[in-house]
Order: structure tokens, then C-alpha cells, then sequence
């Protein structure tokens, strides 16, 4: 389900609000949040893909704590609801944290170290 908000933005199911843009370089992509746990690490891995509008296909990024994750999350995109997230603590496999639908640009997604770019 999708709403339109005053001023450009778009009301995304997973509770994000990202800008409604139509340039060039923005990018329809579908977001993943991974929390992968081995018995010696355990890490958040955030993969988009899709492309619709613009060239993206396919990225990913590890961040080695959700605080990271988040960190990244909130540079990229101010308004993300770190609420949308499901955080298993007491799960011992790895589990999908987050599953959306977002519209980027390329300096979302370098912020958030999927494209031209790394991480802050």
C-alpha cells in the first residue's frame, strides 16, 4: 500500500518516507536487511536491487552493528523509522530484518555504501 504525502513524499508500507522524485538518477529498488549470525560474528547486511528509472541492478553492504546500520540508514534517508526493523535478539539463525520498497538517488546510495562510495 502506498499514500502520497504533502510535498513530494511517498508513504512506503515498511513506514519509511522517501522523496517522490523522477530525476535520472533515481532508482526503484527493492531493500533487504539481512541480520547474518555465525557463532563468531553476527552482522546486518543491507542489499538492494531493482532499477526501474535508472541503471542500478544489484548491492550490498555489510554494517557490523545495527547502531552502524542505523547510523547509515538516518544520514542517507533522515525520516527512516528505525521501528520498521524487526531485531531478534535471541534468535540464533540469521533472519530478514526489513523488506521495502524505496526510491534512491545515487548520493542515498552511496551514504548508505551500496553505489560510488563508502560508508561514513
Amino acid at each position: 500500500m502506498e499514500r502520497f504525502w504533502p510535498l513530494g513524499y511517498r508513504c512506503i508500507t515498511a513506514g519509511v518516507l522517501v522523496p517522490n522524485m523522477s530525476s535520472p538518477n533515481t532508482h526503484s529498488l527493492r531493500i533487504v536487511v539481512q541480520h547474518v549470525r555465525s557463532h563468531r560474528q553476527s552482522v546486518y547486511r543491507l542489499v538492494a536491487y531493482g532499477g526501474e528509472g535508472g541503471g542500478y541492478t544489484s548491492g550490498s553492504a555489510e554494517f557490523e552493528s545495527l547502531d552502524h546500520l542505523l547510523t547509515a540508514f538516518r544520514s542517507a534517508i533522515p525520516a527512516f523509522d528505525a521501528g520498521s526493523l524487526s531485531v531478534g535478539r535471541d534468535t540464533p539463525e540469521t533472519y530478514i530484518a526489513f523488506a521495502g520498497e524505496m526510491e534512491l538517488i545515487d548520493a542515498q546510495l552511496s551514504l548508505l555504501g551500496l553505489k560510488d562510495g563508502t560508508r561514513p
